[in-house]
């Protein structure tokens, strides 16, 4: 092993690995102006629930294009792929939350804006510490 070799050497990280990828979301809500709304839009939610994920889908999607004060909801509640910090406190602590189920209804989440009804698609990242 030649002087430069030693030197690389020292300066792996074999020990800890690579950084974690950034965490990351992506999620769809339908957001509404009373706790009456929202209870409204849960019950349909749950009313047409069953074991078929795409009928779940396109029933969530239906409603946000249907009662959604958000702009998001043309685009059936979608609010793409975001970082912690992007969205208001409450809904990125129901988002980024370890004990929050990939693919169920979450909420409704109270904001300054309304109330929120969530569904979180996807999370990426974060390695151990998410």
């Amino acid at each position: 092993m030649g002087l430069f070799d030693g030197i690389m050497k020292a300066f792996e990280n074999d020990e800890y690995g690579p950084p974690p990828d950034a965490l990351k979301a992506t999620a769809r809500h339908i957001l509404v102006k009373t706790p009456e709304d929202a209870s409204m839009i849960l019950n349909k939610l749950s009313s047409s629930s069953n074991d078929d994920n795409d009928d779940a889908y396109s029933t969530f999607t239906t409603l946000a294009q249907e009662y959604s004060t958000c702009p998001s909801g043309a685009s059936g509640g979608s609010l793409g792929s975001f970082g912690p910090g992007t969205m208001v406190p409450e809904f990125d602590a129901v988002i980024f939350s370890p004990d929050a189920v990939i693919g169920s209804i979450i909420g409704p989440v109270e904001t300054d804006f309304g109330y929120h009804i969530i569904v979180v698609d996807k999370r990426t990242g974060g390695g151990d510490w998410y």
